[in-house]
């Protein structure tokens, strides 16, 4: 028979806690993807485009370079976060409370079990905690557990299932 206690974690779907979510996601994907690459390539792209523009003055095409650059870098981010935040507003969980409970056996919500085996991966973050699940993504914020105690806990307890990624 275990003696462990299980961890609670609550807190509020709201806006804030989404928009964390969303930046954590965003950059764990970045960096764990071959986007990033894609990145790259068009980086080295527009350098090119600089280069050759600088040399036969060709202002049309350090336009396109410059614009390549923005878009990847500040408007491809800035399109997607508007569209997850129009999702949030219409979804059914803003501002309702989520209630937890991670056990031996696994996380438990409203009754219904999630068991180890079906968590792909949870991700610590500095704002919180990814749980993957089945192509879905979960975000716990910090301030969900009852103190750093319980984040410390759950974490042991992630790590001891093998599901912990850092």
């Amino acid at each position: 028979m275990s003696t462990f206690k299980p961890v609670r974690i609550s807190f509020v779907w709201d806006r804030e806690n989404f928009q964390k979510a969303f930046e954590s996601a965003y950059r764990y994907h970045y960096r764990n993807s071959a986007r990033r690459y894609i990145g790259w390539l068009f980086v080295a792209m527009a350098q090119f485009g600089v280069v050759a523009a600088l040399k036969k003055g060709a202002v049309g095409l350090l336009l396109f370079s410059t614009i390549l650059l923005l878009y990847w870098y500040v408007v491809k981010k800035q399109l997607l976060k508007r569209r997850a935040l129009r999702f949030f507003e219409n979804s059914s969980l803003k501002g309702s409370r989520i209630v937890l409970e991670a056990t031996e056996e696994g996380i438990v919500q409203e009754g219904e079990l999630t068991s180890w085996e079906q968590i792909e991966g949870i991700v610590p973050s500095e704002e919180g905690i990814m749980l993957y699940q089945e192509g879905k993504e979960y975000y716990i914020p910090s301030s969900a557990f009852g103190g750093i105690e319980e984040m410390s806990r759950f974490k042991s307890l992630a790590k001891k299932k093998g599901k912990l990624y850092v």
